[in-house]
C-alpha cells in the first residue's frame, strides 16, 4: 500500500477505538507502526490505536513546579543503564498493559538502540523513570513510574532538557490530566501525523541517547 494511502486511512480509522488487532507483537513491525502514529496498547491480542486527540509535548514547554527543584537536584539520572529494570518496575503497577511479552520485544529493541530510558536513582537504587523510541526527532514515550515521590516528573524534565537543543518532539499518546498538568498538549490526528511524517524523516543529531548527559 502507498504511503498516502496509509495517510488516509489512518486519517479516517476510528478515534477511540483499535485500528487493527494482531495476535503477537512482532519486534521488526513495531518500529514501522511508531512511524505510521500507531502504538501497542494491551496483550492477548495486541490492540493498536491511532487516537485523536493525541498528546504531546515540545520540550520547551515542560513546567518546572518550584516544589520539585530540590528533587532535581538531589535525585540522579541514567540514561540507558538498566533498561530491563525500569519496564519491570513498570510492569508491576496495577493497571499496565506491560506484559511479558512487551518486556521481551521492548527489551529486544532496546538492544536495536531503538528503545531508551530516563532512570532516577536515590544512592544508587531505582526510584523511577521513563522508557520509549527514538526514531528520527521523534520520542515516543511508552511507560513512566514514580516508586518515590516526584521521580517521574524528575525523568521527564531531565529529557525535555536533554532533547531541546535537537528539536524533538514528544508523544505522550493518550491525554491525561497528569501530561497536562507537565505541559503536555493535545493535537488533533491530522496534525499530529503531519508532524510526525516531517519529525521521523529528520536525524535525531546525536550519535547515542545514554552520552547526552
Amino acid at each position: 500500500m502507498k504511503k498516502s494511502n496509509l495517510y488516509s486511512k489512518l486519517l479516517k480509522s476510528p478515534d477511540d477505538i483499535p485500528v487493527f488487532i494482531s495476535e503477537k507483537l512482532e519486534v521488526d513491525f513495531i518500529p514501522h507502526a511508531y512511524k505510521l502514529g500507531l502504538f501497542p496498547w494491551t496483550s492477548n491480542p495486541v490492540t493498536w490505536w491511532c487516537p485523536s486527540p493525541r498528546m504531546v509535548l515540545l520540550p520547551d514547554d515542560v513546567r518546572i513546579q518550584k516544589s520539585i527543584k530540590k528533587a532535581l537536584k538531589t535525585y540522579e539520572i541514567r540514561l540507558d543503564f538498566n533498561f530491563n529494570l525500569l519496564i519491570k518496575h513498570c510492569a508491576l503497577r496495577k493497571k499496565t498493559w506491560i506484559s511479558q511479552e512487551f518486556i521481551q520485544v521492548y527489551t529486544k529493541l532496546f538492544e536495536q538502540n531503538l528503545t531508551h530510558s530516563v532512570e532516577v536513582y536515590e544512592n544508587d537504587t531505582l526510584i523511577g523513570g521513563l522508557y520509549g523510541l527514538i526514531i528520527g526527532k521523534m520520542f515516543f514515550g511508552e511507560s513512566m513510574i514514580s516508586l518515590k515521590k516526584d521521580a517521574s516528573k524528575v525523568a521527564l524534565i531531565k529529557l525535555c532538557e536533554l532533547l531541546k537543543p535537537y528539536d524533538f518532539l514528544i508523544d505522550c499518546q493518550v491525554p491525561n490530566e497528569h501530561l497536562k498538568f507537565m505541559g503536555a498538549k493535545e493535537m488533533i490526528k491530522k496534525d499530529f501525523l503531519k508532524l510526525l511524517e516531517e519529525k521521523i524523516s529528520l536525524e535525531s543529531g546525536f550519535e547515542n541517547f545514554k552520552n547526552l548527559l
